[in-house]
């Protein structure tokens, strides 16, 4: 499917060039955040709210104007990695390479320790992901305290998610052994470029009279979708026999629509059109459409104490131009891997080559997540803590509940900032960074990923934020 393959080049290319903001239940919303462990339900403030609360759009800064642009930093930040394998154990599997008898180059020839380590790398998913986003322009208004806070921005999102599939893994290392079931149904596949035009509110509402201050914001996104490649889902399973016979049944269901600017042709298509090259356009023609909301609440019980809650990117997208459905539910038989076209069959039942068909649309789901948090400030010292659980498996954003605790000391213009992350994809997270505030001019640097720096032949990630707002 050539449509598959032209969208992974353009993700990779993508997270090559830029890093940028994310969000979703793993997700980074902003530089602070990051350096905090990625926790900021209750510590983010102002335009730093969106993606996190949009409670906290509203503070009691005497700043009446904020705005993002792409000057002294541009706002962006990203991550790029996996959930299973660091960089010594590729290396080791995969880097180490030696002559043969014959002067021939070959890979490591693995031991029986080797193979079952290698399971054991896959045993909770061989997952990839990419999670990229730049914000073009932000900026908030807030004419007083007692109008509240509104603001405007623009931003886009590149994320994706592969999971290779254990029974892969345990076919390649132990062959074809008799009466051996291998399934596929962890298998998943979802990538896609979004932009988000946000418009957002949020004001004081003193309705409690055991907290000191309650704000309330919420946030409604415009959604253009411009790419998108997913599995629906994958239940296709084999079962080795007598005979080096492999039976079994192909039940694979996918999803993909691309911008008609970019003029991908799916494989299924036989107009005679002339097929035109592959071309990437920054302002593309949307493929798909649709609404995103975040709401959130942060009550302030006294001067130390505050609490927060939100639920952030609830909605969905429809893609209705150049949607593609692909699928296959077929039984399997081989008793030759010899043949080609048994090996065709195969490929066909896999992953639903040649079953590919133009239709009318299909919506996905955004990454819904839930988040929970408490701060804590005591003199220059912020203390932070979160809970994040996502809704499903859409990119950025995982169904495994996410811990956080973060902390921002403030030394004048100068904040230090560090934090500690437990669950969700990544599993375990160190960040550190740093922000420089000098009134009108605010710059931050941060790593939910600083382990990667530290030790970095055992990192699993790479992970950079940046960003700066001008405050009037």
């Amino acid at each position: 499917m050539k449509a598959y393959k032209i969208f992974f080049v353009l993700i990779f290319i993508l997270s090559v060039k830029i890093f940028s903001q994310a969000g979703g239940s793993t997700g980074i919303s902003d530089a602070k955040s990051a350096a905090m462990g990625k926790t900021g339900a209750t510590s983010s403030f102002g335009l730093r709210a969106l993606g996190n609360n949009p409670a906290n759009l509203f503070s009691d800064s005497s700043k009446h104007v904020e705005f993002v642009i792409p000057f002294p930093l541009p706002n962006l930040s990203g991550s790029v990695g996996t959930n299973f394998m660091t960089i010594d154990e590729y290396n080791y599997f995969f880097g180490t390479k030696t002559k043969d008898v014959d002067g021939n180059t070959i890979g490591r020839y693995l031991t029986d320790a080797d193979k079952s380590r290698m399971k054991n790398l896959f045993a909770d998913g061989g997952a990839i992901t990419t999670d990229l986003q730049i914000q073009y322009f932000a900026i908030s208004i807030k004419p007083s305290n007692d109008f509240g806070t509104f603001a405007f921005s623009m931003g886009d999102v590149f994320s994706s998610n592969v999971t290779f599939p254990q029974g892969i893994v345990s076919i390649a290392l132990d062959g074809n052994p008799v009466n051996q079931l291998y399934n596929f149904n962890d298998t998943k596949l979802k990538a896609w470029w979004l932009r988000k035009y946000s418009l957002s509110y949020a004001r004081s509402l003193n309705i409690l009279p055991i907290f000191q201050k309650i704000s309330v914001g919420v946030l409604f996104n415009i959604i253009q979708g411009f790419a998108y490649v997913g599995t629906d889902h994958v239940n296709t399973q084999l079962t080795t026999g007598e005979g080096n016979i492999i039976t079994g049944k192909g039940d694979f269901l996918a999803y993909a629509a691309f911008s008609p600017d970019f003029n991908v042709k799916y494989d299924f298509d036989k107009s005679t059109t002339a097929k035109k090259d592959f071309k990437f356009t920054p302002f593309p023609t949307p493929t798909g459409n649709g609404i995103g909301l975040d709401f959130g609440i942060n009550a302030k019980l006294n001067d130390v104490w505050s609490f927060g809650f939100a639920i952030t990117d609830i909605g969905s997208v429809t893609w209705n131009k150049n949607a593609a459905q692909y699928s296959s539910n077929s039984a399997i038989y081989l008793d030759d891997l010899s043949n080609q076209s048994q090996r065709d069959s195969l490929v066909k039942a896999l992953v639903g080559k040649d079953n590919g068909k133009y239709i009318n649309e299909f919506s996905t789901q955004l990454a819904t997540a839930l988040r929970l948090g408490a701060s804590m400030q005591i003199k220059n010292l912020l203390l932070a803590f979160d809970y994040n659980q996502g809704f499903n498996d859409q990119p950025r954003n995982s169904k495994n509940p996410r811990f956080s605790v973060g902390a921002d000391w403030t030394f004048g213009f100068f904040d230090l900032r560090t934090g500690l992350s437990f669950g969700g994809f990544d599993k375990f997270n160190w960040g550190l960074g740093c922000g420089f505030d000098f009134g009108f001019l605010e710059m931050n640097f941060g790593t939910p990923d600083f382990e990667s720096v530290v030790v970095p032949n055992s990192a699993k990630r790479v992970t950079v934020a940046i960003d700066s707002r001008w405050k009037f």
